[in-house]
């Protein structure tokens, strides 16, 4: 190899680490770590800007299993930072979301409005799909307001479990409606 065909590979070829710390740096990417909760095992990936991921391990059990239902560029890390798990914690412990901060970036308008709404919803209580509809002023989307709830990435810390049906049944949940139910008997918004 001469050595134009060495400096021509350096100069297509980023170092080692550089690309990574690039997207990271600037929020293109997440971190993820898999962690305990006192629902189980999570996923939770994170960007520079808030939590972007949430899933339970039981559902995707391995780390490319989460980055493929992530569907955005990550990177494992060990856990964690201080700040945000600080933040995180206490809110998988009772089910209180204020103050974590979510990071949304990337998602429809729509979908980004509906779980805003969503995050509204306060520990205990629960709305039907309709209000959510009705909170962003698009009363005729009801079926889409639980599309857009299906496709949570942060279930959990944006509480679509605490959304139900009109006639006040537990309704569907990504995980299962045992889980929905269970976490809505654990806040005290049903009984047992």
């Amino acid at each position: 190899m001469t050595i134009e065909d060495r400096l021509r590979d350096l100069a297509t070829t980023p170092p080692v680490g550089l690309e990574k710390s690039t997207l990271l740096t600037a929020g293109a990417a997440d971190r993820v770590v898999r962690t305990d909760s006192p629902v189980g095992d999570l996923w939770i990936a994170f960007s520079i800007r808030g939590v972007t991921g949430l899933t339970p391990a039981f559902s995707t059990p391995t780390l490319d299993e989460f980055l493929a239902h992530h569907r955005r560029t990550a990177y494992e890390d060990t856990r964690l930072p201080r700040d945000l798990e600080a933040l995180v914690r206490p809110a998988l412990d009772d089910g209180s979301t204020e103050g974590v901060p979510i990071d949304l970036a990337g998602l429809a308008d729509f979908q980004r409005s509906v779980l805003r709404a969503c995050a509204t919803i306060p520990v205990g209580t629960v709305r039907s799909y309709g209000w959510i509809a009705e909170s962003i002023d698009k009363p005729g989307a009801v079926r889409a307001v639980g599309s857009a709830l299906g496709r949570n990435p942060i279930p959990l810390l944006v509480p679509c479990h605490r959304v139900v049906r009109s006639d006040g049944s537990v309704g569907n949940y990504a995980f299962g409606p045992e889980m929905k139910h269970d976490l809505l008997v654990r806040e005290g918004a049903i009984l047992a």
